[in-house]
């Protein structure tokens, strides 16, 4: 047999091993959701896809010779627009590293030049039956075959591939470290205004996702470390020198993960939750500081606001160019640059601050990232800073040159550069909150977050959401405040 033809036979046994592993593994006889939520309140709430009713259930095959990874999703929802869906939307986000011209990551980031990422279908099928599909970007159109009524079941089943680039970046690998962040195709959010699409953009976070339930079965070469959103149940070696990991999140954003080579773990099992810090071997071990000050961060914010949801919360280093940090449900991606102490406390004790917010204000509270991102990164920001005064000491910057405003009334599509992009979601954002603070004081704002959490906990909101908050927390005319800030 020739070498070609092995080298097929081999991938197409892992193909038909991940497929194997998906029904083997993760297909229980009975699923109960994680939210309990009767009919005519699911109706009432028409999200779509509504968690209540959404698992992912993937089956993963990593090729760590071609950088290929196999996936197998069966994704069971149920229609509760209201009305009937002769469509779906997902996002396909490998589909962004496709061309040199379009890349969102850095030029820095490609340390062997180039190298084409993309995510495709070999079978796509809703409730048994095959669709027609179009990718467009990092969107994915998909024809239903038959109208899906109101209050339907919905079971899409798809097989596809991804190829993982040489990339320093939230998707990509460099030096045996695979970062999959946003690695498989997610079912977009349907609302009264229509589909919330993704496409690409050259900074930002292009996404906006309803949370799910996933089970996932993650087959990877033995001598890797996996390190994911939920929790791994289980690992089953394999006689092949493979390994099998299964596991389980329940009612979050995203799924994440990260395969790591020549890793040390570290945590702290007293904490609640559990932090865990992961660095490469051949870096002094500098995670005693990191799980102490991250748990620190989680106990003010949960203490301030409300509890953390999770089991866990890992923090992972890992070669990435283009961000400091990366928020995903439980888990963040930090720079390995922040390995160096000089660097952490300079830089990095903010980023940690600022990504572990994210677990409230994106993960917990979701909001559409291309529309008003200002509404996730101002809030990560600020609630940053206000940690930083009040454990270290360090007083939150002026921003007079806010004094007046800015509009964040902007979308991603509106903002034509990465300093536009910062100057008004990340700093325009934050002097908001300071500005509230002046307005209402402290205390007042902090029952504000309180609410906007428990009102959109696992939700999605909006900026006129976040209005009508503070409008019944003020007792007063926030007009005038809100004018400055919202031009449109």
């Amino acid at each position: 047999m020739s070498t070609k033809k092995i080298y097929l036979f081999i991938i197409l046994i892992g193909v038909l091993t991940a497929t194997y592993f998906i029904y083997a593994n993760i297909q229980p006889e009975q699923y109960i959701p994680s939210i309990s939520l009767g009919k005519e309140e699911a109706e009432e709430r028409k999200l779509f896809p509504d968690p209540a009713f959404t698992r992912y259930q993937m089956g993963l095959y990593l090729d760590t010779n071609t950088r290929i990874l196999y996936g197998n999703t069966i994704l069971n929802t149920k229609n509760t627009t209201g009305q009937l869906m002769t469509e779906i939307w997902l996002t396909a986000y490998p589909n962004a590293f496709r061309n040199a011209k379009e890349t969102p990551a850095p030029a820095s980031a490609y340390y062997s030049g180039f190298d084409p990422a993309w995510l495709e279908f070999q079978e796509f099928k809703v409730n048994g039956q095959p669709v027609e599909f179009f990718p467009n970007g990092v969107s994915v159109q998909v024809i239903l075959s038959q109208d899906i009524i109101p209050g339907s079941e919905l079971r899409i089943e798809m097989n596809w591939q991804a190829k993982v680039p040489k990339l320093a970046y939230r998707y990509g690998t460099k030096d045996g470290i695979y970062m999959l962040g946003n690695f498989y195709p997610a079912l977009n959010v349907w609302d009264a205004a229509g589909w919330h699409n993704s496409y690409n953009s050259l900074f930002g976070d292009p996404f906006c996702f309803h949370c799910a339930d996933y089970e996932v079965s993650f087959n990877i070469p033995a001598g890797y470390r996996v390190v994911s959103t939920g929790e791994n149940m289980d690992t089953i070696a394999e006689d092949n020198g493979r390994e099998i990991h299964i596991i389980k999140a329940q009612n979050v954003r995203d799924f994440c993960l990260a395969v790591l080579y020549d890793y040390n773990e570290s945590k702290d099992e007293k904490s609640r939750p559990v932090v865990k810090c992961y660095f490469p071997n051949h870096y002094n071990d500098f995670s005693a500081q990191v799980l102490k000050q991250s748990a620190e961060i989680i106990n003010y914010y949960a203490c301030t606001w409300g509890s953390y949801p999770y089991n866990d919360f890992k923090v992972v280093f890992v070669p990435m160019k283009g961000f400091h940090g990366m928020e995903y449900s439980g888990l963040m991606f930090f720079s390995e640059d922040f390995l160096q102490p000089q660097a952490y406390q300079q830089r990095g004790e903010f980023i940690l601050a600022h990504e572990i917010a994210h677990q409230w204000w994106f993960a917990m509270v979701g909001n559409d990232q291309l529309k008003e991102p200002w509404l996730d990164e101002g809030l990560a920001n600020w609630s940053a800073y206000k940690y930083l005064e009040k454990y270290k000491g360090i007083k939150p910057p002026a921003l007079n040159e806010y004094a007046d405003g800015i509009n964040l009334a902007r979308e991603m599509r509106e903002i034509y550069s990465t300093q536009e992009y910062y100057a008004t979601a990340y700093t325009g954002g934050e002097a908001f909150w300071f500005g509230l603070e002046k307005e209402m004081g402290q205390e007042t704002v902090n029952k504000v977050l309180r609410r906007y959490l428990a009102d959109y906990r696992f939700n999605i909101a909006c900026t006129d959401d976040l209005l009508q908050v503070i409008k019944k927390e003020a007792h007063q005319d926030m007009t005038d405040y809100f004018a400055k800030w919202f031009k449109n």
